[in-house]
């Protein structure tokens, strides 16, 4: 998960992982929650009027069965809005997943430091 500190708007992170699926059907991760965040949604990167915008992922993200999906800067990623504190390398934030099948893992998600670009992550309008 990323650091707030030094981040433009400090009320939103996002969270990246690689989810790996050792089942033989595909799985959707649906949906995700932390206690820190005031709205936590799925999103991913796609192109709009021309610009890369940053948007609610419909239907959630695909985990191929037998293999892996990458959460990743710039692809689909956990977004968490409305954040109730700061976050700051080192800090460990709760995460619950919830997938297709019903299932749930409740992970402590480490903070690192902000080194992504901020016009590559978040798009301004300028």
């Amino acid at each position: 998960m990323r650091a707030t500190t030094g981040a433009e708007d400090t009320t939103m992170t996002a969270a990246f992982m690689s989810l790996t699926n050792p089942g033989n059907t595909d799985i959707k991760l649906t949906s995700a929650a932390s206690p820190v965040a005031g709205l936590v949604q799925l999103h991913e990167m796609a192109a709009k009027d021309g610009k890369m915008v940053m948007q609610e992922k419909p239907g959630g993200i695909t985990v191929p069965a037998t293999s892996h999906t990458h959460l990743s800067p710039g692809g689909d990623h956990v977004m968490l809005m409305g954040l109730k504190q700061a976050l700051k390398p080192g800090d460990e934030v709760p995460l619950t997943l919830t997938f297709s099948d019903n299932t749930t893992h409740d992970l402590t998600v480490p903070v690192k430091s902000f080194t992504e670009e901020q016009e590559h992550y978040h798009p301004t309008t300028k």
